[in-house]
Formats: C-alpha cells, sequence, structure tokens
C-alpha cells in the first residue's frame, strides 16, 4: 500500500497499537486466548515481534500512534533486557505521541517490583493486573498462580513505582462461587483504590479445561449470574467508578484509551498471532500459531511469500459493515448511541432503522433514550446479545 506524503503534526489520524505476547507459565483452566507455555521461546519471538513491527512502519508512517497496549498471554513473564529491547523497537519503528497511554498486562505472581520500576522508566502509564478473586481457594480452581495477598503486593509495588493508573480484572459467576464471595472479592479490590475495574462473568469456551469438563461443571444459574451482575454495577457505582462499557468502570477520566478505540471504531494495528485489526479499510487477524509466526519471519525477506499467509481472516470493510458495527459496538458502551452523530456519520435515522423492535425493548426498560442518545440499561446489558441480535437483523433489513 501507498502511504500519503505530508509530516506528522496535531492533524495526523491516530492509531492505537497492540502488541500480543503469547506465553503464560501455565494456561488458565477458563482462558481461551491464544497463549502457549513455552517462555523459552520469547527470545526468539521478541526478535519475529520487532521484524514485523519493522515491516509494518511504513504502513504507518502517516500516523501518530496514541495508545499502546501489551497484552498476552502474560508479558510480565519478560524479562528486564527484553523489555528494554521491545520499548526501543517501539520507539524506532512508530511516531509516538507524548501523552499516549500505554498499558501493560501483569499476573501477580511474575510482576515483581523491580520490573514495575523498570516499566515506568520505559513510559508504561497504566498497569493492567490479573487479580480475577481475592479467594484464594478459587484462585486455585481456577488455575491462577497467585494468591490474594500477591494482588495487593503488585497493587503497592506499582504505586512505589510512579503508576497512578491502575487497572484490576475480576471474574464472576465461578464455579462453586458464591454471590458473597464474589462481593468480598468486589471489596477488597475497591480498597485499593484503582482507577479501572474490568469484571467479567465467565464464559466457557470448548477448547478449554473448563470446557472439556461437560456437565461435570457446577455454574451459578441466571438468576445468580444476573444478581451479581446489578449488585456488580451498583457497587461500582458507590465506589466512585462509573461504568462506561458492559464489564468496565473507571474514575473520572481513567477509562481505557485503547479500549475505547475499538468501541468507538477508531483504527488500530495488532501486532502478533492472534492480533486483530481495523486498519486502513479492513479488518483482519493473524493465525492462532506461533510456529507460522516464527518460521515466516525467520526466513530472510526475499524469500518469504506474502504476509497473507500468516493471516487467518481479512475483509474489506463497507458502509454497510461500519454501520452494522457502529450499532453493536455503540451500545456495548454506557453512552450508547449518539443520535445526531449516527445521522451525520451514516446518512440514515438509528431509530427510523430499528423501529418496532427498538421500540419494545424502551418499554421493557431494557433501553432507555436521554439527552439525544440511544443506550441499554444495567438489565439490558444482562441480555445485551439477544438485544443486539434482533435490532442487528431490523437494522441490516432496512
Amino acid at each position: 500500500m501507498e502511504t500519503a506524503d505530508f509530516r506528522l503534526g496535531k492533524n495526523a489520524p491516530r492509531l492505537g497499537l497492540y502488541l500480543h505476547i503469547p506465553f503464560c507459565a501455565r494456561k488458565c483452566f477458563y482462558c481461551d486466548f491464544y497463549s502457549v507455555e513455552q517462555p523459552q521461546l520469547i527470545d526468539r519471538y521478541l526478535a519475529a515481534l520487532i521484524r514485523q513491527m519493522e515491516e509494518a512502519a511504513p504502513l504507518c508512517e502517516v500516523y501518530t500512534v496514541d495508545t499502546v497496549f501489551v497484552g498476552g498471554g502474560t508479558p510480565s513473564l519478560l524479562s528486564d533486557g527484553q523489555w528494554e529491547q521491545l520499548f526501543s523497537a517501539l520507539s524506532a519503528c512508530f511516531s509516538l505521541e507524548s501523552d499516549r497511554e500505554t498499558t501493560v498486562e501483569v499476573n501477580p505472581d511474575s510482576a515483581s517490583p523491580g520490573q514495575l520500576a523498570l516499566l515506568r522508566r520505559l513510559g508504561v502509564n497504566r498497569l493492567s493486573i490479573g487479580a480475577q478473586s481475592f479467594d484464594d481457594r478459587l484462585l486455585r480452581s481456577i488455575g491462577r498462580l497467585h494468591d490474594a495477598a500477591q494482588v495487593t503486593a503488585t497493587v503497592k509495588a506499582a504505586r512505589a513505582a510512579g503508576f497512578d493508573n491502575v487497572n484490576l480484572d475480576l471474574m464472576y459467576a465461578l464455579p462453586d462461587q458464591t454471590p458473597q464471595q464474589f462481593y468480598d472479592s468486589l471489596r477488597r479490590a475497591f480498597a485499593l483504590e484503582a482507577e479501572h475495574l474490568s469484571a467479567y462473568g465467565l464464559k466457557v469456551e470448548a477448547n478449554t479445561p473448563f470446557g472439556r469438563m461437560g456437565d461435570a461443571l457446577i455454574l451459578p444459574d441466571e438468576d445468580t449470574w444476573a444478581e451479581e451482575y446489578l449488585t456488580l454495577c451498583r457497587l461500582a457505582e458507590e465506589a466512585g467508578l462509573k461504568q462506561y462499557e458492559i464489564s468496565n468502570f473507571a474514575r473520572p477520566g481513567r477509562a481505557s484509551r485503547h479500549n475505547l478505540k475499538y468501541w468507538m471504531l477508531e483504527e488500530y494495528l495488532g501486532l502478533g498471532p492472534a492480533a486483530h485489526s481495523f486498519f486502513r479499510g479492513r479488518r483482519f487477524g493473524f493465525s492462532r500459531d506461533l510456529s507460522a509466526f516464527l518460521a515466516y519471519y525467520e526466513t530472510p525477506r526475499e524469500q518469504r511469500g506474502s504476509p497473507a499467509a500468516l493471516l487467518s481472516e481479512c475483509s474489506a470493510i463497507t458502509e454497510q459493515d461500519l454501520l452494522l458495527e457502529d450499532v453493536m459496538l455503540a451500545l456495548r458502551t454506557a453512552r450508547g448511541i449518539d443520535l445526531l452523530r449516527f445521522r451525520e456519520r451514516h446518512g440514515k435515522d438509528f431509530e427510523e432503522l430499528a423501529g418496532a423492535k427498538l421500540q419494545k425493548y424502551l418499554c421493557a426498560g431494557l433501553m432507555c433514550r436521554e439527552d439525544g442518545r440511544i443506550r441499554m440499561t444495567p438489565r439490558g446489558f444482562l441480555v445485551s446479545n439477544a438485544i443486539l441480535a434482533e435490532l442487528l437483523d431490523q437494522v441490516e433489513s432496512e
């Protein structure tokens, strides 16, 4: 692809950058994210990832990167030298905005105080800590390698390193977890005064240890799930964390700028196996195959085939695609669909497109209209998948 020829400045388009670190010390029993238990390959992988960054750089010349997210897997398995290597390449390959948001995911069992201090010196200004629960028995039962005390210690070490923007990941509706156990974990998370909370109900995926357990896995019923979710929303609000997406809550000004790109249909580029992108008019994703990734980037460039061989999917985005994605993604957020912005962006009226099906959900209290927006209520978020499926079917047929 050709790139435009102009100097970067305040009007340069912004880009989010996601870097995947596909390594774990051990896979959690619920996890379907792509990772491998082969940390001995990290050096080779970083060399390959940096080659991919270098080869992607020309396509990004007209962009300023304003968010960086290093996710996994378990990025905190990297050594100090590997972190320095990665961030040196990041600065060399991309035009980085001075006040960018740079997030790194860490696990409490592998994030040392020294590593956190190094990350802060390298320009990381947001940490996402995989807590999942503050109940040690539950942590063991879902395959986590840390305990609750290590979560607290990691948050304290992050503060000592200078981090003032910390996210905690929690899970609910876990096997053999009572509502009270989840609420206790919530309160312990609030006591640590994190700026952001991501809380996810367990979704059992087929290709995981939990998925292979079948009916032997005892899960909370739908009423318990609903009770836990609605209580989560209420308790988070009382703790000063405002909901801004189905599963995400933040203090004022602390919503994840990177994740907002996904929901606001802004451009982002994902690098590494299993990473996905919305970039230059296309959506594409790389295959969940570390071996293929290494083989490709360890081959001299002049001897390689097309990088398309590494893609699991790639499609051009049509105007209709953008409209449907805008509906789906905006309604995942607490702000919902801005009716005026929707009309200006797509040349169509959302309420007319959604018709009687929208009115049904408004009357049922699952959605609401206020301040020129249509959004889900907390009860609507509980059944958002069904609502979105019906609304998208209606909008697409118009």
